[in-house]
């Protein structure tokens, strides 16, 4: 008996060892802990001013018998009940790369909603409404992107398609159910990289990206003129950046249209974001941002017809790199924000540490 057992287990071990060395990719797991120090205006409730995130990022690669290479990342949550993002994807060489993105946003036209170069955050990061931007359709879950691109030259086209926006996570040999925006809702963008250039001491970026929304409730199918869409929302967006030695700029302007019907208040906005960092020795960098958003208003919510207001956003980041330590902070500030008459500031030290 024991001799069948060791019989056994030894043929056991035999085929998981085969089994193993038959798998061509592998599995990495890295993280950050962040310690913050956060500071609102002073009609604000802070309550306790430090805070922790404590992120883990599961990476895997490998490669294919014919060169090709995949990736997939499993992001978790920071409060570690689940995954809150994953992606996977093909790069086919020459043939450009694919991909399926559930909530990394790093695909698409968000990839480029502000290219603006910082030392650390934007000029809108800490505040509830930010600057408008592209990127609602690959910021959703259950993207897939195509992106090809070119050497040298770093020219790019990348295209996104999501079957249903605003969908959440969907599991394997799951369906997503109907979402706020309809069921049906689609949409799609791309961004057009003529430029991509980075060197140690110069570089140039230009180029542009648009969204589209198809929608499954136009005003003129329903009753009930206050949920509907009253056309296909869309968004559009340039950008440019210039690095010449130490120093960086940037500038991008965007338009949005209005996406509902006229009681949801603004028919269309128009922003832009400029700034400038300077990076000293790679250890120590500082940059300043300035940013416009204008909201064009509709007249059922605000009383007449082109009616404009505008938000104001300025901002400073400063930031430390060690290798894997960095201290960073950030003093940003709104005025009019989302279109209002109300201002805020955000100011935060943030001390982290990669693995």
């Amino acid at each position: 008996m024991n001799k069948l057992k060791k019989v056994g287990i030894s043929a056991l071990t035999g085929t998981l060892v085969s089994l193993s060395a038959a798998q061509a990719g592998e599995l990495t797991v890295g993280g950050t802990m962040e310690l913050t120090y956060t500071n609102l205006d002073h009609d604000e409730v802070t309550g306790n001013p430090l805070g922790q995130k404590k992120n883990l990022t599961f990476s895997g690669s490998g490669e294919f018998a014919n060169g090709w290479t995949y990736g997939i990342t499993h992001v978790q949550n920071d409060t570690m009940s689940g995954m809150s993002s994953s992606s996977m994807n093909i790069n086919m060489g020459g043939f450009g790369t694919i991909a399926y993105d559930s909530g990394t946003g790093g695909y698409g036209a968000n990839a480029v909603d502000n290219i603006v170069p910082t030392a650390w955050e934007e000029v809108d990061y800490g505040f509830s409404t930010g600057i408008t931007d592209v990127g609602a359709v690959s910021k959703t879950h259950g993207v897939v992107n195509y992106t090809i691109k070119a050497p040298v030259t770093g020219t790019a086209l990348s295209l996104s398609y999501a079957s249903r926006m605003g969908s959440g996570a969907v599991a394997d040999g799951a369906t997503g159910g109907a979402t706020s925006s309809g069921p049906g809702s689609h949409g799609y963008d791309a961004y057009l990289d003529l430029f991509n250039v980075d060197t140690q001491w110069f570089g140039f970026r230009l180029g542009g990206a648009a969204e589209k929304q198809h929608v499954s409730k136009p005003c003129s199918a329903l009753e009930n003129k206050g949920q509907c869409h009253k056309g296909d929302p869309w968004a559009a967006t340039g950008y440019v950046s210039l690095k010449v030695g130490p120093i960086s700029a940037g500038f991008q302007p965007t338009y949005k249209s209005g996406e509902q019907d006229l009681s949801t208040a603004v028919a269309n906005n128009q922003s832009w974001v400029a700034g400038v960092s300077v990076n000293i020795l790679d250890y120590i960098s500082f940059s300043y941002g300035t940013a416009e958003d204008r909201y064009q208003y509709n007249d059922a919510a605000r009383g007449g017809l082109g009616e404009t207001v505008f938000s104001h956003f300025d901002g400073f980041s400063a930031g430390i790199n060690l290798g894997p330590v960095a201290l960073k902070m950030v003093k940003n500030s709104v005025a009019n924000q989302n279109g209002g008459d109300g201002g805020d500031q955000h100011r935060e030290v943030n001390l982290s540490m990669s693995f």
